[in-house]
């Protein structure tokens, strides 16, 4: 019974983290638009990135917590950390290098973990 239920969790996840990051890449992509249209500023940028990383947690935590039955907030928190790590894994394939602990990082963790958790309450 239990290997069946953390199975089923772990599909669920997957299914949760692909949704996040399939509209992560068409918010980024509207936001690559409207910078090639409108040649915006690079706080606006900045800011829009952070928008779209708050909303993809936020649905990726809300996604996630709706089959747990208790601690909704815990498994959206855990949808948002899993996302970031993701976000830490391509950001360090690309670039051969990631500062962990630099602010932008760590605003990061703290910017996806909070957007799953309240994605999970709103659950």
């Amino acid at each position: 019974m239990k290997s069946g239920f953390a199975t089923e969790r772990l599909v669920a996840l997957l299914k949760c983290l692909l949704a996040a990051y399939l509209i992560t890449g068409v918010m980024l992509l509207a936001v690559a638009g409207l910078l090639y249209k409108f040649s915006l500023g690079e706080n606006v940028v900045d800011i829009s990135i952070i928008v779209v990383y708050c909303l993809s947690s936020l649905l990726a935590g809300l996604f996630f917590s709706k089959g747990a039955a208790s601690r909704r907030f815990l498994w959206g928190m855990a949808a948002g950390v899993l996302y970031f790590l993701i976000i830490c894994a391509v950001t360090f394939a690309v670039e051969g290098e990631l500062q962990i602990f630099g602010n932008s990082c760590v605003t990061t963790l703290f910017i996806c973990a909070g957007s799953g958790m309240l994605g999970g309450m709103l659950g």
